[in-house]
């Protein structure tokens, strides 16, 4: 199968390139940025040229340059079976609305007419559980029709969903949406438990935990997310658009989360909370969806919340000095 995934050198993005090729598979990926760390399977030290195409490997081919730009490419794309889009604008904290509609939706547009006029049969696209904004409570499912964004992200995300609908029964391409939960492990480089570690190597005798610690949300790990990205579309068979929450069935606290960053870290800091019911203008305090839809049709994650956090602190903790630098180079 030779599949095209936008935001290949993302933290999602990255481990999916790696576990289609790990698969035998052959992969085209585009990104804005480069990155050492996420790159998969670099088997050798050699100039990357922003701009144009690197062949990675026989099987991965690494195109450097945004989204818009994926016309310039398509004779690296005959016979693309499938598309998997995360290529977005990720930040939540300080956001930028202009960066964001340039990345998020202006880019999706581009990659929907390319997928038509290379008349690709299949998308899948990473969506949300923001979407839903407040009302992410009580385990909210797909049918809900409130969605209530309170972040620039996540009104980019339901442009993006609502156009992939139209343009999937207009063309006749099969399309699934997933709505992720906070997914979180190896290659991330932003969230709570980024932050915690952070915070905690430099001042190991005290954590400043923004908002009350109370905000509750689903965690589950990135290998999961990958599978489901790659199982579920097999599974299901839909006409032409299909819609899933992805994550766990539970929810944990920040609190819970800084309790057990430390635990992983051996450390015992005196815990202070900035106060309020969120974290930043943009956070929703509490996403609890539901993940029946798609347990009923036979994917479940392998891990759960406390043992995605725990997984990605010790990932972290190991590769923490790449990761700052990686960071401080973006």
């Amino acid at each position: 199968m030779k599949c095209l995934v936008t935001g290949c050198c993302g933290f999602i993005g990255s481990n999916l390139v790696k576990t289609l090729l790990d698969e035998g598979h052959e992969v085209v990926g585009i990104d804005k940025r480069y990155s050492p760390l996420r790159l998969p399977h670099k088997e050798k030290a050699y100039e990357i040229t922003k701009g144009d195409y690197n062949r990675i490997t026989k099987k991965f081919t690494f195109i450097w340059a945004p989204l818009k730009d994926i016309r310039v490419f398509s004779y690296l794309m005959e016979n693309v079976d499938i598309v998997y889009h995360l290529a977005a604008y990720v930040t939540i904290r300080d956001e930028n609305v202009h960066e964001n509609i340039k990345d998020t939706v202006e880019g999706t547009f581009e990659l929907l007419d390319f997928i038509v006029n290379r008349d690709i049969p299949k998308l899948v696209f990473a969506s949300t559980s923001s979407i839903y904004g407040e009302d992410a409570v009580d385990f909210i499912d797909e049918d809900s029709i409130t969605l209530k964004p309170v972040s620039h992200y996540a009104s980019g995300k339901i442009a993006n969903e609502a156009y992939i609908q139209s343009y999937a029964i207009h063309n006749n391409f099969k399309a699934w949406i997933f709505r992720f939960a906070n997914v979180t492990g190896k290659n991330q480089n932003r969230g709570a438990i980024w932050d915690f570690i952070h915070k905690l190597n430099d001042n190991p005798d005290e954590l400043l935990v923004l908002g009350n610690g109370k905000q509750s949300k689903s965690f589950f790990d990135v290998e999961d997310c990958v599978r489901g990205l790659i199982d579920v579309p097999k599974m299901d068979g839909n006409k032409h658009v299909e819609v899933y929450n992805l994550g766990n069935d539970e929810v944990i606290t920040v609190g819970e989360i800084a309790k057990i960053v430390c635990d992983e870290m051996h450390l015992k800091p005196k815990i202070k909370y900035s106060g309020g019911d969120r974290g930043w203008i943009g956070d929703t305090p509490n996403t609890e969806i539901s993940i029946k839809k798609v347990l009923d049709i036979g994917w479940t994650p392998k891990y759960s919340c406390e043992e995605s956090i725990r997984r990605t602190v010790r990932w972290m903790v190991s590769n923490w000095n790449e990761l700052r630098e990686e960071n401080d180079n973006i």
